[in-house]
């Protein structure tokens, strides 16, 4: 990434997104990190359209919610049948919970119902909102502490994900995006309020 990508990466926000996630084994196959000059064709292609549709509609999803979300199925639907043209039939494509994560280019904690150990690699899928992108990542478990929050997940885990080039572009784009969204909507002060009101004669 360049400079500007590796500063983005700092960005940190909540956000709801699909996830799901196993365990790795020492023999366990991982996804390739992958880089532009060794993906093929058409997977550059989807990856560039993904790009492009997720930041439309989280545009669209400050003026129109309802119109937002149908365009996420729709785009889940194609994304769906694309997984079966270009993954093998073993692997699950729409098996994943959608919940509140703490999340940035470079990694992400979550609530967990079990404790993962130090050091514990992860084959996760994020599954991006409202434009339905999936993404995937390998990642290592940093940090499990327990907590009382939460009674049906009492730990909460944190990632560091690993090099994954064409994924992490988009996520960074994607948390941009709702960052910009998040401080355009921000509720106005009493000045703003009172400023609003005031009629030019």
């Amino acid at each position: 990434m360049d400079k500007k990508s590796e500063r983005r990466n700092f960005y940190r926000i909540n956000d709801v997104v699909g996830l799901s996630f196993r365990v790795l084994g020492h023999d366990d196959y991982t996804f390739p990190s992958i880089s532009t000059n060794i993906e093929l064709p058409v997977t550059n292609l989807l990856a560039e359209i993904d790009r492009e549709f997720n930041q439309a509609t989280n545009i669209l999803w400050n003026e129109n919610p309802t119109m937002a979300k149908a365009l996420g199925l729709l785009n889940k639907k194609i994304s769906i049948i694309a997984a079966h043209s270009l993954q093998s039939e073993d692997q699950s494509i729409d098996s994943y919970e959608e919940m509140m994560v703490n999340i940035s280019g470079c990694g992400m904690a979550f609530k967990c119902a079990e404790r993962l150990d130090l050091g514990t690699r992860l084959q996760l899928v994020l599954t991006l909102q409202p434009s339905n992108t999936q993404l995937d990542f390998t990642g290592e478990v940093v940090a499990c502490h327990h907590t009382v929050s939460n009674i049906e997940k009492p730990y909460s885990v944190s990632i560091n994900f690993e090099k994954n080039n064409s994924a992490q572009e988009q996520l960074i784009q994607h948390i941009v995006q709702k960052q910009s969204a998040k401080a355009g909507s921000k509720p106005k002060t009493q000045t703003q309020k009172k400023n609003s009101l005031i009629r030019v004669k």
